[in-house]
């Protein structure tokens, strides 16, 4: 599709120049292409293995979810502002307001992570930069390099706000090019998203507007919430929401229970639904007359 229409000036390029030029208009969903669009905007919300855990097969024409693994690049990102050692400019570690630190750290699974971080410890503000190589995370490996600056309580040395900003950020199966905001002060943590997602193989350049992630834990599972805008290059644009939270327990790859729910051009809207870790069905409505005519059955997971 050609450029232009809703998009408007949002659609230009990021750090690394990556633009989206796909359809700018609304999405028409049916029956033939409600399994792509909402695999592609609940993968993309759920960061996975290979970044966004889409890749896609020119072959069939399809686009599948690789590993579902809630929210990974967040939580890479986050995790390692926890490696690092400014606990505290307060107790022996960062002594200065422009101090800098580095250091290299060793991943969980393989590869390194490279930081620096420069600390305010009169404001609480902080700013630094990550370089991972082949950083391996629990099961989820990337490479390339983000910027980061935040803020953190002075006295308990917790973290309150955090922004990402991230240039060809690769986990194999696509490159990524934008920022991630994290709020750790809110509870559950909400995590802010916007990036241009791009696979290596087709070209193809997705887009990932103002998503709005929740991730609440509990003891042995997560609830994960999101909302926002997926731009597919072939069909256009959706509007998403979870009406009902995807929770994953610990050493699933899928989720168990949730709902995803797509909304498209004529309120046309199709709608993901977990039956369990294993399976779950993709269902359309047409018209958006509330009536779901159509429904894919009962499919795995590693199907979609």
């Amino acid at each position: 599709g050609g450029g232009g229409g809703g998009g408007g000036d949002d659609s230009g390029g990021g750090a690394s120049g990556l633009t989206y030029s796909g359809v700018t208009t609304p999405a028409q969903i049916d029956e033939s292409n409600a399994a792509e669009i909402t695999s592609g905007a609940f993968a993309t919300g759920l960061i996975g293995d290979g970044m966004v855990g889409l890749s896609v097969d020119r072959q069939i024409k399809s686009y599948h979810i690789r590993n579902f693994r809630s929210v990974k690049v967040p939580i890479i990102l986050s995790d390692s502002l926890n490696l690092v050692d400014f606990t505290s400019p307060f107790s022996g570690g960062i002594q200065a307001a422009t101090q800098t630190e580095s250091d290299i750290i060793e991943g969980s699974c393989g590869g390194t992570m490279s930081y620096s971080v420069s600390v305010d410890d009169e404001r609480g503000t902080f700013s630094g930069r990550f370089t991972f190589s082949d950083y391996c995370n629990d099961g989820t490996t990337i490479n390339g390099a983000a910027g980061f600056d935040g803020e953190m309580d002075v006295d308990s040395g917790e973290f309150i706000e955090a922004t990402f900003s991230f240039d060809n950020l690769s986990g194999g199966e696509l490159f990524l090019d934008g920022e991630i905001q994290i709020d750790f002060a809110a509870t559950p943590n909400v995590v802010t998203f916007n990036a241009y997602g791009k696979d290596p193989v087709s070209g193809a350049v997705f887009w990932i507007k103002d998503y709005r992630i929740t991730i609440d834990e509990f003891a042995g599972y997560v609830e994960i919430e999101m909302a926002g805008t997926f731009y597919h290059p072939d069909f256009g644009y959706v509007t998403l929401s979870t009406p009902e939270p995807f929770v994953l327990h610990d050493g699933d790859e899928w989720p168990e229970s949730g709902t995803l729910i797509v909304k498209g051009a004529n309120d046309s809207k199709a709608k993901l639904t977990a039956i369990d870790h294993l399976t779950c069905t993709v269902e359309v409505d047409r018209d958006g007359d509330g009536t779901y005519e159509w429904d894919s059955d009962i499919i795995s997971w590693e199907d979609l």
